[in-house]
Formats: C-alpha cells, structure tokens, sequence
C-alpha cells in the first residue's frame, strides 16, 4: 500500500485572487453614516425653528402685504427642503449602516471558509494566492473553498450595487436642491458715455454714433455685467447698442430708454448750410437721455416697466431782471433738461 501511495500523482497547483478579503473597513462607513445622522438631525432642528417663528409671524398677522406673502412662500420652499435633505440624510446613514453590516457580516462567512483550507500549503504574491495541495482531499476542500468565497462576494457585489444606486440617487437630488440655493449675483456696470460733451459739428469728442457704440458694447461685455446704466445718449443709437451686445455676449438684451431732453445730434463733419458734401448722421431734435440694458440670464429674466423721473426744479428756466432787455415776465431755459431712469428688473424665482 505504501508504495501505492508514493506512486500516485501530486494534485496539480491551484492559483487565484485573494477571494477571502474584501479589504472593506466597516467601521469607517459607520462613522459617516453617524455623520449623515447628525446632519439629517440638525436639518429637522433647523426647519422646525423657522417654521415655529414663521407660524408665530404669520398666524397672527403680524406681517401681512405683497412683501409677507412673497417672503413665506419663500420660507415654505426653503424650510421643505432642508426637510427633504434631514430625511435624505437619514436614508444614507441607514443606507451606509446596512452596507457596513453586509460587509462585516460577508467577510466573517469568508474568513470561515479560509479557516477550512488553513492547513492545505500556499504561497502569496502580487497576483493572488497559490495551493499546493498534498493530495486529491485538499485539492478538493480547496477548490470547494474557492466556490463558496465566490458565491458570498457575489451576494455582496448585488448589496453593494444596490447600495450604490441607493446613494447616486440622493447624490442627484442633492445637486438639484443645490442648484436651486446655490448663491445668486447681479453685476452691473454704471457707464456715462458723454455723447452730450463736444456735440458740435467739427468736434471729435465725446461718443459718436458710428465709431463708439461697438465699443461701449465691448466694453460692458469685457466687464461681464447683467445690468448697464448708460447715461447721456441718444435713443437713435440704442438699437444698434442692442444689437452689438447680443453679438458680444450671445445673450439677449432688454434695452429700455428715458428721455431727459431733445438735443441737436451732431456729427464729426463740418455741417455748414449750403456745402457741397452735407453730413448726413446729424439729427434734430434727437431724444437724449438714459438706458437701462438688461442681460436676460440664469437670474434675470428680463424687464418689466420702465418709467422717467424729471428732475428738474424750479431755476430750470430763469426769469430775465426787469433791468435787462426783454426783462420783466420773460422767462429762459437754463441749461438742459434732467431726468433719471427707473427700469423694473424681472429675478427668477427660485
């Protein structure tokens, strides 16, 4: 017999990944489902305090008007969702819970299935782990073994995708939530354009119509504003302004103009009654004034009414002294008429 024995055949070696380690650290997943909970806790708190003071406000009309309504339906969005994130909050701590329990639980089932082939000889390098079973009776508990470790790290990769959808999702409805709070901003840019200073025909300074207007565009663009108050220019050019900055900025552009005064509109030329080469870019009586341009956005959608607010005071016409020629009840004008512009900028509710 025992020449038998050392005449049989040596079971060949069997290689594979290290299957009995999930190398998982469950404690570490309790420790942040401990920190969601937390979270999810301080949401609940956080809601129920402004929803107490608000019911305080509200109930009793402490507050009441347009300003009241608009600010609680405010608080009720924000409140429902800093309720919707504490019972989120507490889904993924349980979600992390379960997940650190599966794994626990899977890898004390692998370490008994390692313990049952502790005896059968094995070497480990960076590939994996080598049998080498003595006989047919380990070759078989190793191969047995490997079976059940692939079947438990296959209950454990349903858990953990299962898992992993759970938490994706709430990822998603947290980067939705975010979106809508996310902090918001208006830039605007304050731009007086001096078309009233050297209009005078012959006079290169101050802003003309064909040379300036793509400029100012640009230059409202370069400062990346929503809003530009332009002050002293003439509503003829405003069309132009509009369309150079849809072009600039690819956005669309609210541009709403107030007059302020009609002005002789006068071009770089020498306009002289009677020369063979008239200017043709003079305009009489031009309307001249303020705009107020509105970049349509993530924040603005865009403008509702707008309206002038004249200033000018008494001393805007003066009377001549009853000493001077044509003095006693006749009156003048005394400089140009003053005005500002009120524009109603449209926000996006959130």
């Amino acid at each position: 017999m025992a020449q038998e024995r050392e005449g049989q055949q040596k079971p060949a070696s069997i290689s594979t990944s290290d299957l009995w380690n999930l190398e998982a650290d469950p404690a570490r997943l309790e420790t942040l489902a401990e920190t969601w909970r937390t979270l999810g806790s301080r949401a609940r708190s956080a809601q129920g305090k402004v929803h107490d003071a608000a019911q305080h406000v509200f109930s009793k009309e402490h507050w009441t008007g347009l300003t009241a309504d608009s600010f609680n339906d405010y608080r009720k969005r924000l409140t429902s969702d800093v309720e919707v994130f504490g019972a989120w909050a507490t889904n993924i701590a349980d979600t992390l819970d379960i997940t650190a329990t599966t794994l626990r639980v899977q890898q004390g089932l692998l370490d008994d299935e390692k313990k049952k082939i502790s005896a059968v000889p094995s070497t480990t390098d960076l590939s994996g782990v080598t049998f080498h079973p003595k006989d047919e009776e380990q070759s078989s508990l190793v191969t047995s073994a490997i079976s059940a470790a692939k079947e438990i790290r296959g209950r454990v990769d349903d858990v953990l995708d299962e898992k992993r959808q759970d938490l994706k999702f709430y990822t998603e409805q947290f980067d939705e939530i975010a979106k809508q709070w996310k902090p918001r901003s208006v830039r605007l840019v304050n731009l007086n354009v001096g078309q009233g200073a050297g209009n005078s025909p012959g006079n290169s300074d101050g802003t003309d119509s064909g040379k300036d207007i793509d400029t100012i565009a640009q230059t409202i663009a370069d400062q990346n504003a929503d809003i530009a108050t332009v002050q002293e220019v003439f509503k003829h050019d405003m069309a132009n302004l509009e369309e150079e900055l849809e072009e600039r900025t690819g956005d669309n552009w609210d541009v709403k103009f107030e007059e302020a005064s009609t002005k002789y509109h006068a071009g770089d030329g020498v306009s002289i009654f009677g020369l063979k080469v008239p200017v043709v870019d003079d305009v009489a009586f031009a309307p001249f004034g303020n705009a107020v341009l509105v970049r349509e956005g993530d924040v603005i959608d865009g403008t509702g009414d707008s309206d002038r607010i004249k200033l000018d005071v008494p001393g805007g016409k003066i009377d001549v002294p009853a000493n001077e020629p044509g003095g006693g009840s006749h009156r003048i004008d005394d400089g140009e008429g003053r005005s500002a512009a009120r524009t109603e900028i449209n926000i996006k509710p959130r």
